[in-house]
């Protein structure tokens, strides 16, 4: 397509290990599933807005 502009979306995510039920990274990434399926079927990627992403980073950073 001619004369379109590649939107280069970032998606907003925490990974979270359920069976020790901790949080293990938060960040950002370009590519993201639909369910939140990884590769160690202990851990599932929980996608936020940047709005709750940017409440989060803000918190963590004042601890």
């Amino acid at each position: 397509m001619i004369g379109m502009k590649k939107l280069n979306k970032e998606y907003y995510y925490m990974d979270v290990n359920f069976e020790k039920r901790t949080l293990l990274k938060w960040g950002t990434t370009q590519n993201a599933t639909l369910t939140g399926d990884t590769d160690n079927p202990k851990v599932h990627r929980i996608f936020l807005t940047k709005g709750q992403y940017n409440k989060f980073s803000k918190k963590v950073k004042t601890l």
